[in-house]
């Protein structure tokens, strides 16, 4: 495996810590959420949620993929002492996000409240208001998460991503318990979730604005500033990544939900709900996995340093496989004992439909550690098309197979999907790399370098 910087395997490790809590925070609140949602709305109620919650994501596409590519700009920036060009970045893209975005997405509201949602997606709980209230939350939420994103991206510059992290597993868990005490206490409607969720978001902002600001002092807003000619560079990746994100989260996750929701109900979507809640456990991991490798990747890129680049990818290849085999045993085992408490025993738990879920999972791995990788090296953007054309060549395969196979029928095509995104993903790795496959699948299996690197370091660190 060759030799890894201990203030790399120190970072990573402070990351791992610190993007694993978070994670945690954020896999508690999905899946702590649904027995109290399921016992005070219904599964009807909680799968109509669960509709609208797919509809308020697609706002976070009106952004244009800007706040990943700007912390990736601004990391490698740093990495190769270009505070120039690190500043630019931070003030045109928070600029941005306290101008355009802001309009656009007031703009997106006003039209999605006058589309007869409720009829289109049987929404029969809730009045064109609650909807109208609902979608205005939601992208209050999703503005304060763009310029948090902005502001995180200085301290990921500096290596301090662990700040970051916990910051964001504070705000997280606190607005669990408080989701929690408001639905089953005071039997708190949607409404005001949506607003809750929100109020969280602002909070983290703020915390996390104050740490950047201590960070770095060229951090600093210049509202006069408007540069066509970065806003120009930084669409080519922007658009590129938010390709890749509307085809894996808003077509292959978001997308099934809408599809049984117009065709066969909020109890459907329930169902569907549940058991990819559950799949999040692997989804979690993997980006707990990935968030501190990917800054890692950004700041080799930016070094030049190819080799430690291709180490990298190697040790989170191998990780999300390990995670993906022990949260699949655990699923598997314990699936029935768990939905049983976990729906009140309204969503009963079929082995046959786990196996599906975590076999779209396994289709989607290698997929996500490649398009992760391009991403951290803002070179998504070809590769995303394609991904979009197979991610709704799968949903509408899907949709067309729903009434004659019912919910098993998206499972399907989004295996299918799932193996062709990845066999693309895996091509254009290879190119941007410049490398064999077969190299990196050799580092990948080298399961016992890693872990003997990795022990090297942390016998070293813990010895400090």
């Amino acid at each position: 495996m060759g030799k890894t910087k201990p203030s790399l395997v120190r970072r990573l490790a402070i990351g791992l810590v610190g993007q694993g809590l978070w994670r945690v925070a954020v896999a508690l609140n999905a899946v702590l959420l649904v027995p109290t949602l399921i016992a005070h709305w219904g599964v009807q109620g909680y799968g109509q949620w669960m509709t609208i919650s797919a509809i308020v994501s697609c706002l976070g596409y009106a952004t244009l993929g800007l706040v990943s590519t700007v912390i990736n700009d601004i990391i490698m920036a740093v990495a190769s002492q270009n505070q120039a060009r690190a500043q630019r970045s931070f003030q045109m893209s928070c600029n941005l996000a306290l101008g355009p975005f802001p309009i656009l997405l007031a703009a997106l509201v006003a039209a999605l409240s006058i589309l007869p949602l409720s009829v289109w997606f049987n929404l029969t709980d809730f009045s064109r208001l609650d909807l109208a209230l609902i979608l205005g939350f939601g992208a209050l939420q999703l503005n304060f998460e763009t310029l948090r994103g902005i502001m995180a991206s200085i301290l990921y510059s500096r290596g301090n991503y662990g700040l970051s992290y916990n910051s964001a597993a504070g705000a997280k868990l606190l607005e669990l318990v408080s989701a929690i005490s408001a639905v089953a206490l005071l039997n708190a409607r949607p409404v005001y979730l949506a607003a809750l969720m929100a109020g969280f978001s602002c909070l983290d902002l703020f915390i996390v604005t104050l740490m950047a600001r201590a960070a770095a002092p060229w951090a600093r807003l210049n509202p006069r500033l408007m540069d066509a000619e970065w806003l120009l560079r930084q669409l080519k990746p922007g658009l590129g990544f938010n390709c890749y994100n509307f085809a894996t989260q808003g077509v292959l996750v978001q997308g099934p939900r809408l599809v049984l929701g117009m065709l066969l109900g909020g109890s459907a979507v329930a169902v569907y709900a549940v058991y990819a809640t559950a799949m999040r456990l692997v989804d979690q991991l993997f980006i707990a996995l990935i968030a501190p490798a990917g800054v890692e990747i950004s700041h080799a890129a930016g070094r030049g340093e190819g080799e430690q680049l291709v180490r990298l990818i190697a040790i989170v290849a191998q990780l999300s496989v390990l995670a993906f085999l022990g949260v699949s045993v655990f699923l598997m085992a314990l699936g029935p004992i768990i939905f049983e408490w976990w729906t009140h025993d309204r969503i009963a738990f079929h082995h046959g439909f786990m196996a599906l879920y975590l076999a779209m999972s396994a289709a989607y791995l290698p997929g996500r550690v490649a398009a992760q990788v391009l991403i951290s090296l803002n070179a998504m953007r070809s590769a995303a098309l394609g991904g979009l054309a197979i991610a709704c060549l799968s949903l509408v395969v899907g949709a067309a197979f729903v009434p004659m196979l019912g919910l098993p029928a998206v499972l399907f095509a989004g295996i299918f999907g799932e193996i062709a995104s990845s066999a693309l993903m895996l091509s254009y790795l290879k190119r941007r790399l410049d490398l064999p496959l077969d190299h990196l699948a050799r580092q990948v299996a080298n399961v016992s370098g890693s872990a003997a690197v990795v022990w090297t370091h942390a016998r070293a660190m813990l010895r400090r």
